[in-house]
């Protein structure tokens, strides 16, 4: 287990991410091939992933042995799987990544040796990892982003109903907030004081149980996104909005607020979403209003209504 002590000063400062970068993701999902707890609903995708593993696959396997450790390419790569930010990182950044990752897993495994001053092991990682992403990662892309999309909403309502307390309460089972202090049951023992710096909450799609990360100073919380059903609509909504316009009714119901959270929880465009929405709105049956460029939609009382009776057992709309 490992002890997050917060003062005032860190709870004011918590923030909850939308998502991992997609480099993080990729790093979590090595792990996820392997199994683990609350991970039986990626069997189809370990599956898949598994029967189109090619020779690159090696390269995977060095950078991410079993075991809770894996070789931070984040650091090295940033944000995005790009060849600029590998191939232009200081030898001694590199180096020190090495360095820290064979002393947690205990061994330096061959196919990284060279790493830090060789190019062309630096290139044959980036295309091992492109191959890996395109086979295990962009045609799971649409769930993974729907999956973030829906825990956010669920998030957001704990955070606007309980503020910090029912956030931080309701991460997962692993996860224990007192008050004052967050016990995280993940493989480290250890205990620590953030002292102001606050503390970053990221859901994860692969990763399935809480793990901790500490980026310079600040520290990260990966937890498993919730797994939610999409909400469907009432059959009566449906007859008579239409599916595609119901199911977006709904889903603003659920907090999905955004015109690309929409677009990937109806299955369509956004451009299509926009013409839908529209639809709603002249109806009376949404607002639309914009933060920082971000059309977000919100449900009128008229449709809390229609919802409600189109959901309520022997209720016609």
């Amino acid at each position: 287990m490992h002890r997050l002590i917060l003062g005032s000063a860190d709870i004011a400062r918590v923030r909850l991410l939308p998502a991992p970068t997609p480099v993080a993701e990729t790093l979590f999902s090595l792990n996820a091939l392997r199994g683990g707890p609350d991970s039986a609903h990626l069997e189809p995708w370990r599956d898949r992933v598994r029967a189109g593993l090619g020779p690159w696959s090696r390269m995977l396997a060095a950078i991410s042995p079993r075991g809770p450790h894996f070789l931070d390419l984040v650091a090295l790569m940033g944000a995005r799987i790009d060849d600029g930010a590998l191939l232009a990182s200081p030898r001694a950044r590199v180096r020190a990544e090495l360095d820290w990752f064979a002393r947690w897993s205990g061994r330096m495994p061959s196919a990284l040796r060279g790493l830090d001053d060789d190019l062309t092991v630096r290139r044959d990682l980036l295309a091992s990892l492109r191959a890996y992403h395109d086979l295990a990662i962009r045609p799971e892309w649409t769930a993974v982003q729907d999956s973030f999309a829906l825990d956010r909403a669920t998030r957001t309502r704990a955070l606007a109903d309980g503020g910090v307390d029912r956030l931080l309460s309701g991460l997962h089972p692993l996860i224990r907030w007192t008050g004052t202090t967050l016990d995280v049951g993940c493989p480290s023992e250890a205990e620590t004081t953030l002292g102001g710096r606050g503390l970053d909450i990221v859901p994860s799609y692969f990763q399935r149980s809480p793990t901790l990360l500490q980026d310079g100073d600040l520290m990260l919380l990966i937890y498993p996104a919730t797994r939610t059903e999409r909400p469907q609509p009432p059959a009566g909504l449906a007859k008579l909005l239409g599916r595609t316009r119901a199911t977006i009714l709904t889903a603003i119901a659920e907090g999905i607020a955004t015109t690309t959270t929409l677009a990937h929880h109806a299955g369509t465009s956004a451009a299509a979403v926009s013409q839908h929405t529209t639809i709603l709105r002249e109806a009376g049956l949404i607002t639309t209003g914009r933060h920082h460029g971000t059309a977000c939609h919100t449900l009128t009382p008229t449709a809390t209504t229609l919802l409600t009776r189109t959901t309520t057992p022997g209720t016609n709309p």
